[in-house]
């Protein structure tokens, strides 16, 4: 991964953070996608400028801090951290095990939930730019004119779709239950803390939900390019590709009883039912057997 991958540094906490440079390409294919605005009449070209910013450095810094939810929470429960690394299908950060189930839970929701403090402040950068001017909450279309319209227009529109870029992201990572994405996790954690269901039981639900909602997100992907332009529905599709592969991985660990060596479902707290791990998360007297570092991801909307 070093081979391939940009070093941002380790400004925070020691954490190492890698760009892959296969990242870009997110970029380049809405760059590309926006080039057709050249050619209206008017045309708009800076249009490219704002996807630029957007999809380059806000979304860049928005994972980042998504990313370091999960890894300063790993920590404060008395985990490992090996570095954050970013790549096409958005981040994710190489944890290695909390001792309690409930830390595992609390790990998983602390990315998602830093969308919410990063949208109020972009939601201040709004209102601080058009003064309440359109009311005080923004909508989600994209205005070319106002882009063009000079420093305001530009950052009015940045602002309100760095809103809805995190509403997105927040809402997608936390509440789709599907692994390896945050809501599998805390779903899946979920099932064993309220449902009191064994490891592996809980491993294959989360497999089978992850199946359907994966083919779904391909086959949503596959019908919007089929009918229109591809812009962000092709990353929608590549997301459930990745999601499919990742669930049928854990369905087929979970059927042949191979889970020991699973990043997640290999872990001691994974092994027990509910009710035997600790519910205070903050580690208890669990002996925790090594293995793999967890990914926890934030995949893209």
């Amino acid at each position: 991964m070093a081979a391939s991958a940009l070093n941002l540094g380790s400004c925070i906490a020691g954490i190492p953070v890698k760009v892959h440079y296969s990242y870009f390409l997110l970029l380049l294919i809405e760059v590309v996608y926006s080039l057709r605005y050249t050619q209206t009449s008017p045309p708009y070209p800076m249009l490219i400028v704002f996807v630029f910013v957007l999809y380059g450095p806000v979304l860049l810094l928005t994972i980042v801090v998504h990313e370091f939810g999960h890894a300063l929470t790993t920590l404060k429960l008395g985990g490992t951290v090996e570095g954050i690394v970013l790549w096409p299908l958005g981040g994710f950060a190489l944890c290695g095990p909390t001792e309690a189930l409930s830390g595992d839970l609390k790990v998983a929701l602390a990315g998602p939930l830093m969308h919410i403090p990063m949208g109020i402040i972009w939601w201040g950068i709004y209102v601080a730019v058009t003064g309440g001017a359109h009311g005080y909450w923004p909508g989600s279309t994209i205005y070319l004119d106002v882009i063009s319209s000079g420093a305001a227009g530009f950052f009015e529109m940045l602002s309100s779709q760095a809103i809805y870029l995190n509403i997105i992201l927040l809402c997608f990572n936390l509440f789709i239950p599907a692994y390896p994405l945050d809501g599998g996790r805390i779903y899946a954690a979920s099932l064993m803390l309220v449902l009191k269901l064994k490891g592996q039981t809980a491993a294959k639900v989360t497999a089978i939900t992850a199946m359907l909602i994966s083919s779904g997100m391909i086959l949503y992907a596959v019908l919007i390019m089929l009918s229109k332009s591809a812009g962000s529905e092709l990353l929608l599709g590549f997301v459930g590709a990745y999601v499919l592969h990742q669930s049928y991985k854990l369905w087929t660990a979970a059927q042949s009883d191979t889970l020991g060596n699973h990043p997640i479902f290999g872990r001691e707290c994974y092994k027990n039912t509910g009710e035997n791990n600790d519910a205070s998360g903050d580690g208890g007297d669990v002996e925790t057997t090594p293995v793999p570092a967890q990914t926890d991801n934030a995949v893209l909307a």
